[in-house]
């Protein structure tokens, strides 16, 4: 930044939600000794920052600074007796009432697979007979009008360094749920865990009621491989630990998963399993007519005769979003006149990590071909699937040769939609998506109706495999239709979060006694 000073500089952020780090992005930008100043919000009005404010948001950053770092000293007191107490045994209030907590210090999310989760589990125990309390730091989509919203506040300027901000907030959510809920008896806690983060054994112990713990996968793990290792890793494991012993009930999504609690120390009668689902009312090809599929492509700028081959995520490391970006390279360079002539285009939806190698690799050639939409609403995403004729799902293995621990969300909303799938032959992807056809030994003939087939799979990064299915996909429009409807038919017999909710309180019960759980 020293490099670039003088002139006039640009502090920007996305919406309110991205206000806290002003404080910071100005301090930061005093480096570059600028000429002038300004803030340009999401909407692009701008406005100057005087220096009488600039110096205000300076200390404002000091103060914050010191209230984050007493977070962590408050952390690094509590977590080691929280972990050498026992989990408490606590009753249900009999209420059919759940507070579900949600406390990710998450700026800007909109979209993803835990914003479709949560969405999911809500509803699912909505569905299920319980009236929900949704304590949430960001703005809930796809929920249920019935449910109870209880907004977290996120502080109002984030401090350095920024992890220590997760154990301020911590204890701001305690302090904020404990007077909003002390009241209102709940049957339980359903605690979403997240980075540094242990508000759910906080709440259970100050109110008295049982935890139902959900884990995703090591926040700790995922800092180190999939970004930068965390400044305080032991405090955040001792926050991970710290839930799995005092949760009454730990609920994860996959087998890998399970293992992980297990070596961890959760009993096995307190772990329930259930790979993650979809609502099958709203992603329904169903909902969808010609026309309103037409008006969507044509504003994407894509042929109302074209074979879209469609891929949704969050661009992460797990997505595989540059194996198919090569393999998108490799059919524009090599067999262009196959794509003209079947009128294939490629329709990537989400942005993250990966977006900028994504396109690299795509470069100036797949113009014409290839459409990149960036972020798109969580509610639009079935929508964008209707208008699709085949979804990709090119998930990779973890680098450092640990199995693949994942349930993605969206394998199970492709299958919800009826598309034909090519997908990895990865972990629980695999799983889920057997009997299935496999890229190296593809048929020749068309399908029988009774074809047992759900999808197309192919080997974990493997290029020409996945280019194979695709081909397959696209010049079989029967297989796409036999292999979709499979794949929606599984999904409602077994992938719905009715069923993902139901296997959860199956195993409340079954671990609950007469005067506790």
């Amino acid at each position: 930044m020293r490099g670039h000073s003088g002139g006039r500089w640009a502090l920007v952020v996305e919406d309110d939600s991205t206000a806290p780090l002003i404080p910071f992005l100005a301090t930061a930008a005093v480096v570059a000794r600028p000429s002038s100043i300004e803030l340009v919000r999401g909407d692009l009005t701008r406005s100057p920052l005087p220096l009488a404010l600039f110096v205000r948001e300076i200390l404002a950053l000091g103060g914050a600074s010191l209230r984050a770092w007493s977070g962590v000293l408050a952390a690094r007191y509590e977590l080691p007796r929280l972990l050498a107490a026992d989990r408490a045994d606590l009753a249900s209030a009999g209420t059919s009432r759940v507070l579900f907590v949600y406390s990710n210090l998450w700026l800007g999310l909109k979209a993803g697979g835990s914003v479709g989760h949560v969405a999911g589990v809500v509803n699912g125990l909505t569905n299920a007979g319980f009236h929900v309390d949704l304590a949430s730091s960001i703005e809930p989509v796809l929920i249920k009008p019935n449910v109870t919203r209880l907004p977290l506040r996120l502080p109002g300027v984030l401090g350095l360094p920024f992890e220590a901000n997760y154990y301020r907030f911590h204890s701001d959510v305690v302090h904020q749920l404990r007077s909003q809920v002390i009241a209102t008896s709940h049957d339980f806690i359903y605690y979403r865990m997240s980075v540094a983060n242990y508000v759910g054994v906080s709440l259970s112990r100050a109110l008295r009621i049982p935890l139902v713990a959900e884990y995703n996968g090591s926040e700790v793990w995922a800092a180190r491989n999939w970004g930068r290792p965390l400044r305080y890793e032991r405090l955040a494991r001792d926050a991970e630990d710290v839930t799995f012993r005092h949760a009454h009930v730990v609920v994860v999504v996959s087998d890998v998963l399970r293992d992980e609690v297990l070596r961890r120390g959760v009993p096995p009668e307190r772990v329930a399993v259930h790979p993650n689902g979809v609502d099958p009312d709203i992603f329904s090809p169903e909902r969808f007519d010609s026309a309103s599929t037409m008006k969507l492509r044509k504003s994407l700028g894509l042929p109302a005769d074209a074979t879209v081959v469609t891929f949704v995520g969050t661009f992460g490391r797990w997505h595989g979003v540059d194996v198919l970006a090569r393999a998108i390279r490799h059919l524009i360079e090599n067999e262009h006149g196959w794509l003209d002539a079947r009128r294939v285009r490629f329709l990537l939806v989400g942005d993250g990590l990966k977006m900028t190698e994504a396109r690299s690799i795509l470069g100036d050639a797949t113009h014409g071909f290839v459409t990149l939409t960036g972020l798109i609403p969580q509610t639009e995403t079935p929508s964008y699937l209707a208008a699709s004729d085949i979804v990709v799902s090119p998930h990779v293995p973890n680098e450092d040769g640990t199995p693949f621990f994942g349930s993605p969300t969206k394998l199970f909303e492709y299958m919800a939609m009826a598309r034909g799938i090519v997908a990895s032959d990865l972990g629980q992807i695999g799983d889920v998506l057997e009997p299935a056809l496999r890229a190296r030994c593809l048929p020749e003939t068309e399908p029988a109706e009774n074809a047992p087939e759900v999808a197309v799979l192919t080997r974990p990064g493997d290029i020409d495999e996945l280019i194979s299915g695709i081909r397959f996909l696209v010049e079989r429009p029967r297989w796409r239709q036999v292999l979709g409807a499979k794949a929606r038919a599984r999904a409602v017999a077994r992938y719905t979060w009715r069923s993902h909710v139901d296997t959860i309180l199956d195993r409340v019960r079954s671990v609950s006694g007469p005067t506790g759980i």
